[in-house]
């Protein structure tokens, strides 16, 4: 049985750790940039469901997943991304968040996430996306809530200058996703 190198590294590391009478803990997130630590706890994956422009007494219109990595990266899949309701099919948007405040237990932050739009009958020509995200983390619930804007562009445009009024304002729900 061949045994994975990293596998075998951790492995002698961690009887090396053990042997030396040092406690190991399990892991825990700490952020590669500073300013996102007292938000450290919104880092992970959430499963979301997006409500119309009245809110959650509206009809969901898309489920979707977000992604915040403790480096400031921010990941966005949606279930609408094959195009419909008038929309393009659109491509996973990518970005970056920030922590804006963590007080009163929760964590507020933001996080702009931009996308490929593709052409299709109804709208001709390729265009970027771009989605600002507004969402508050409770670490108790392990729920994130907000609000996401979509903005559309021409497909040169610089999509961290938006200029037009937003095409779609929408609030959204989501849970953790954890190992089972």
């Amino acid at each position: 049985m061949a045994i994975h190198p990293g596998r075998l590294i951790r492995t002698v590391s961690a009887a090396a750790v053990a042997s030396l009478g040092v406690a190991v803990l399990a892991p825990t997130a700490i952020a590669d940039d500073p300013a996102l630590a007292p938000c450290i706890g919104a880092v992970g994956t959430f499963l979301t469901t997006n409500y119309g422009e009245d809110g959650p007494s509206d009809k969901f219109v898309s489920r979707s997943l977000i992604s915040l990595t403790n480096g400031g990266h921010a990941f966005f899949t949606d279930s609408d991304e094959p195009g419909g309701n008038g929309f393009s099919p659109f491509s996973e948007a990518r970005g970056a968040w920030r922590c804006d405040a963590a007080e009163d237990g929760t964590e507020q932050i933001t996080a702009t996430v931009i996308d490929f739009v593709f052409p299709s009958t109804t709208n001709p020509k390729k265009r970027l996306g771009r989605l600002d995200i507004d969402a508050t983390f409770d670490p108790a619930t392990g729920m994130l809530s907000g609000t996401m804007t979509l903005f559309m562009m021409a497909f040169d445009a610089n999509p961290l200058i938006v200029n037009d009024e937003p095409v779609a304002t929408a609030s959204f729900d989501g849970l953790r996703i954890t190992v089972q």
